[in-house]
């Protein structure tokens, strides 16, 4: 081959690698990943005395769409909502409530079994949950940020199918400034909250016709 032409093909290949190495370097490097949560229900949480002969399911709470994934959302000044950047609950909002809730029937024992609705296993109730509300607010000159979950409860009678009664619940925390896991921190404070209202809610209802049905049993 002539030193030209085997020149001209040095440059040619040379040519060729220059636009692969500069699409490699203009790769964009890894993100830092989120900051995770995962909401739990409050450990210290009392054991009740007497258990309820009866078991419960715990159903996964409806939410609006811009509530449903694991992201925290925060409404701010104009009503409008955004996102936590940097921050996620391990798993979809309607799931981290239902654990809460869920793991509060555990540690009461108030019932002879807590399950999840629509499971193998067949409870006697369940209670389900309308959620309105899931965000923290902004704080505003003086006035702190809040933590808050609403939602409407409703206990059903499995067997027959009919809803035994409703309720609207609230849950509120006190959204504190800090690192950035506190967003979190305080809608898991407020769901506790909110988790452990619905219980006694649901408890005692539930108690109301499962002595209503035993005295007609017995008549």
């Amino acid at each position: 081959m002539k030193p030209t032409k085997r020149l001209g093909l040095l440059i040619a290949v040379a040519m060729l690698t220059v636009p692969l190495a500069g699409c490699i370097t203009l790769l964009p490097k890894p993100g830092k990943p989120p900051a995770v949560v995962a909401m739990r229900a409050d450990p210290t949480v009392p054991r009740q005395a007497q258990q309820s002969p009866y078991t419960v399911g715990i159903g996964v709470p409806t939410m609006p769409a811009i509530l449903l994934g694991n992201q925290i959302a925060v409404m701010r000044k104009d009503r409008t909502f955004a996102y936590v950047d940097g921050l996620r609950f391990s798993a979809s909002a309607p799931l981290s409530i239902q654990n809460v809730v869920l793991e509060t029937f555990d540690l009461a024992g108030s019932t002879r079994a807590a399950v999840r609705a629509v499971t193998i296993a067949r409870p006697d109730y369940e209670l389900h949950f309308d959620v309105s509300d899931f965000q923290v607010t902004e704080p505003q000159g003086r006035t702190k940020g809040m933590a808050r979950i609403e939602a409407t409860a409703r206990l059903i009678d499995v067997y027959s199918g009919k809803p035994l009664a409703s309720k609207v619940i609230v849950g509120e925390a006190i959204a504190a400034r800090g690192d950035v896991t506190q967003p979190a921190r305080a809608l898991e404070q407020a769901t506790r909250s909110f988790a452990i209202k619905a219980m006694q809610w649901a408890v005692e209802a539930a108690d109301a016709d499962y002595a209503s049905k035993a005295a007609s049993a017995t008549k």
